[in-house]
């Protein structure tokens, strides 16, 4: 069984391939111009362990055909049994060119189906329940990359002619077992702000603005889940949310890390207009800058939607492959991130 992936030296895939490892034979990973690429991919690889039957293949989501040597995909076409776009995400024009032209690579290669890893930031705004079956609903996506989420899978349910499966994580953050990272983001900010609310006595609680929910899943899971389910027998079509199925508050998730920080907790009794207001007084977003925090990360903390996973949760029935709660391994987050990003 061989694999073609996009994207696999970044956070996932970094964790996903090895998975793959475990069926076939041969992973083709998509390795765009450019040293920095190569450097990163022999860095994969020597972590990866695996000799030749990791191999690069050159190309690029801009280039008509990703870029890839057309010699290639005639020698490969039959051969390849899943294609995985953990790229899509990141599509620079946010018009989903980039997945499309993945979308039908998968049709030339003749692969036996297509796995898009999208992300459930494309739910945007929409408050309540946002299912595995729903996919444009009129909810607003204010950010360039929530558009291109869209986008993108919007591009594999009109252009790929070979079985499809689209993937929604929730927030990715570090291995539940290690902590390991491989770049600071989204939650990783707050850190820097509890580390300096630990001077503060723990028994003074901080008051904050409701900051609403959030849904976190460690590294490893996705990589597991995604590996697990590509492999079964599943109908084309189909979307799983790979988040915790248990709804938890942006506070109570910052004070579980407040703990390890020796912070005081975060107590909402503030509306929340009381941070739109704040990040609009001047000097406060440059303050927040130079200690690290971008303000749109603030601004963008939470989920107005808690999201449905039932599809999912069928798929993974009967194996071990579960959410640990955060409390569970929010020391081993804190502690990997102490002692390489500080």
């Amino acid at each position: 069984m061989a694999y073609l992936v996009t994207g696999a030296t970044g956070f996932i895939g970094r964790f996903l391939v090895p998975e793959l490892l475990k069926h076939g034979e041969q992973v083709w990973v998509l390795v765009r111009p450019g040293e920095d690429s190569v450097l990163r991919f022999n860095r994969c690889v020597r972590t990866w362990d695996a000799g030749d039957r990791v191999r690069p293949v050159r190309g690029d989501l801009s280039a008509p055909g990703v870029g890839i040597d057309p010699s290639w995909v005639a020698a490969q076409r039959g051969s390849i049994e899943h294609v995985f776009h953990l790229a899509g995400g990141y599509d620079a024009t946010g018009s989903g060119g980039g997945t499309r032209r993945v979308a039908e690579l998968a049709g030339e290669l003749g692969a036996g189906a297509l796995h898009h890893v999208s992300n459930v930031a494309v739910a945007g705004d929409w408050e309540g329940m946002y299912t595995e079956d729903m996919f444009d609903v009129g909810q607003v996506l204010a950010t360039p990359w929530q558009r291109s989420l869209l986008e993108a899978e919007r591009a594999v349910r009109e252009h790929c002619s070979v079985p499809w499966r689209v993937y929604r994580p929730s927030i990715v953050i570090g291995h539940s077992r290690t902590g390991e990272i491989d770049r600071v983001e989204g939650p990783y900010y707050f850190f820097r702000l509890l580390r300096m609310a630990a001077q503060l006595p723990r028994i003074l609680p901080v008051i904050a603005p409701k900051l609403g929910e959030t849904n976190m899943v460690p590294v490893d899971f996705v990589a597991r889940a995604l590996d697990h389910i590509a492999h079964q027998d599943t109908a084309s079509g189909a979307t799983y949310h790979l988040v915790d199925s248990r709804r938890q508050s942006v506070a109570d998730a910052l004070n579980l890390f407040a703990d390890e920080a020796g912070a005081p907790h975060l107590v909402e009794v503030m509306p929340k207009q009381t941070l739109d207001m704040t990040l609009r007084v001047p000097g406060v977003g440059r303050v927040l800058r130079q200690i690290g925090v971008p303000t749109e990360i603030i601004e963008h903390s939470e989920f107005t939607c808690w999201f449905d996973s039932r599809h999912a949760s069928a798929a993974l029935a009967g194996t071990d492959i579960k959410v640990p709660p955060l409390a569970g391994y929010a020391p081993i987050i804190w502690k990997y991130w102490i002692e390489n990003w500080v």
